[in-house]
């Protein structure tokens, strides 16, 4: 590709320099610079990369796209343009062939529910005879094949996005269902990313490091329902009250389908909704097209009830038959790292899942309050996060205070910060004096003593990582995950023949 097209794709913007250079690839960051590469400076939150393009060219760059005047020597094209960011979308979609377009893209923005969403369209997809693919927490995948683990964000950045449409599209996939996250819309990672349909699930108690209030995140998300073009659909939640607030930002001449538990007014509904005694759900699917009953043995909660129904709103807004939608949906299976069981054939229930914020707590806490065998415990493993939103802490602490027996909590991505002082902080919030805390720093050891302590009936839930599997720590860790933790925590009780176990009779729970 010669540098001339690469520009086009940038409209108006300020050139000197040879464009008629080939251009061999792009970056952002100055050290994956390889001869032929045109340097893309983005001004971040802590670092302006102008000050690496230097080292840009002495490795090779034959162009600069910058944001100011900045001295370049006179064999290196240098293209100034408002927004670094904006343009380093515009020039990947551009160098990888505009993959978005080629594509049903599916975006999904909101606080919870994302992973759960995207995972649930990609088996309606797959039941609908549409390869899928998906992007997001829990990895990058296409059909059954997983081609890149997390990439560091939920949403990538620009460049890493664009690879991976084209990857996709490579393999044969006519659809991808991705987690479009609200830094995502802020920094332009998904500026041309035309979406057919845009689902929103709600916004609560998260991210307030970065967006400072509420509504700040509220109009980041929003962006993504202004942008769609005339013809796409728009799927959102109307039992978040921001949700109804969405609406409202979608602009004429695109579809909007409602979706509610509680809404008689919503074009999708679940009625009749109740939990079964094994842990999954039964309900009456009411949508335009007819009401079809549906039983979903893996279908968690009430939380993921409505998360089905976003992802029957995108599959119709799609096209696919309602009734094929509404079979799949009793064949759905969670998302990777969502409330994922290990059994070992343990008499007592063990349960990983990604969790982090009050809003998802009590959600999924208050669903399993209702199964839980009686004279049965809870016993939740959990932390937070280290340089992120310091005010959910005490609210995590208190709502999972309410609901479980006992609470080990644990180091959860620390980073620089003191796990020990994070624990604490959640701790200040428990205001359930029955609600017994203990603080282990260290995550495995502290998965281990929940699973030992656990007795006939009891559910040892561990919530925050999910799927995950590298923890950000500044010391050495045995931590690869919280399911090979706690596989291995019952491995050791096995082995012992369980005499760690104290049991207590009754049932073991069927969740």
């Amino acid at each position: 590709m010669r540098l001339a097209d690469l520009v086009a794709a940038l409209g108006p913007a300020s050139v000197t320099g040879d464009l008629d250079t080939a251009v061999l690839g792009l970056a952002a960051d100055s050290r994956q610079v390889q001869p032929g590469y045109v340097f893309i400076a983005v001004k971040g939150a802590t670092v302006d990369a102008h000050q690496f393009i230097p080292e840009a060219v002495a490795r090779g760059a034959v162009g600069v796209v910058c944001e100011g005047q900045v001295d370049i020597p006179p064999h290196v094209a240098k293209i100034v343009v408002p927004s670094g960011r904006w343009a380093l979308s515009a020039l990947a979609d551009c160098f990888y062939s505009h993959p978005a377009r080629k594509l049903d893209l599916v975006g999904i923005t909101g606080t919870n529910g994302k992973t759960t969403i995207a995972f649930l369209i990609k088996q309606l997809a797959e039941a609908c005879q549409v390869r899928p693919g998906v992007i997001g927490t829990a990895g990058m995948v296409v059909g059954s094949e997983t081609i890149a683990a997390k990439s560091g964000y939920t949403t990538p950045e620009a460049l890493t996005l664009h690879r991976l449409l084209r990857e996709m599209v490579q393999m044969g996939a006519r659809l991808v269902a991705m987690e479009v996250t609200s830094h995502a819309l802020e920094q332009d990672r998904v500026a041309h990313c035309p979406f057919p349909v845009a689902v929103y699930t709600n916004l609560t108690h998260e991210h307030l490091d970065y967006h400072q209030d509420m509504e700040s995140y509220f109009q980041a998300k929003a962006r993504l329902f202004r942008e769609l073009r005339s013809g796409s659909a728009a799927v959102i939640n109307i039992d978040c009250p921001y949700g109804q607030r969405m609406r409202l930002e979608v602009p004429d001449g695109v579809q909007v389908l409602t979706y509610s538990l509680n809404d008689p007014s919503a074009a999708l509904r679940a009625v009749n909704l109740y939990l079964t005694s094994a842990g999954g759900t039964a309900f009456d699917l009411v949508t335009p097209a007819g009401t079809f009953p549906v039983t979903a043995p893996n279908l968690f909660g009430h939380y993921n009830v409505s998360n089905a129904l976003a992802a029957v709103g995108a599959g119709m807004a799609l096209g696919w038959a309602p009734d094929v939608i509404a079979a799949a949906l009793q064949q759905v299976k969670p998302a990777p790292g969502r409330f994922q069981r290990v059994d070992r054939g343990q008499p007592f229930s063990v349960i990983v899942d990604y969790a982090h914020t009050p809003d998802g707590f009590r959600q999924l806490l208050s669903n399993m309050v209702r199964l839980k065998p009686v004279g049965s415990r809870i016993i939740m493993v959990f932390g937070s996060a280290g340089h992120r939103d310091r005010t959910k802490r005490p609210d995590m602490g208190r709502i999972a205070g309410t609901y479980a027996d006992l609470l080990v909590l644990t180091e959860e991505d620390p980073r620089t910060e003191s796990a020990m002082q994070i624990a604490r902080e959640i701790a200040g919030g428990v205001d359930n004096p029955a609600c017994q805390v203990e603080l282990i720093e260290d995550r495995v050891a502290a998965i281990r003593h929940a699973i030992h302590t656990a007795r006939t009936s009891d559910i040892v839930l561990i919530t925050g990582k999910g799927n995950e599997t590298e923890l950000e720590v500044l010391h050495p860790t045995d931590w690869h995950g919280d399911v090979p933790a706690a596989e291995a925590a019952l491995a050791e009780l096995r082995k012992a023949g369980g005499r760690r176990v104290a049991s207590r009779g009754g049932k073991r729970p069927g969740i």
